[in-house]
């Protein structure tokens, strides 16, 4: 998916809701978050009244992605977990 993109800001959205990896999802959370705002800037200026539900759904994302970001990383894991298995190892919650 090219970054400038702006059409692919759903599909960047999905790709952080399911990002398992805490070292990608900032970068995730960053190019979305950057995809959603070019699109809201494109319909500023077109000024379309057509496009309401699309501002509302990038509004969402975007509350979204700042929640993501705000639980993802609030704290610290206790233990970690093996992207192979799934499997937590060391630590207790």
């Amino acid at each position: 998916m090219a970054a400038n993109d702006t059409n692919n800001w759903s599909d960047l959205l999905d790709v952080v809701l399911f990002e398992a990896d805490r070292v990608a999802l900032p970068r995730r959370i960053k190019h979305a978050t950057e995809a959603i705002q070019r699109r809201m800037e494109e319909l500023r200026q077109e000024g379309s009244v057509d496009s309401i539900s699309e501002r509302v759904a990038l509004s969402n994302a975007l509350a979204t992605l700042a929640d993501l970001q705000k639980i993802a990383f609030a704290r610290k894991p206790r233990e970690s977990i093996r992207p192979e298995s799934g499997q937590a190892i060391g630590g207790r919650f």
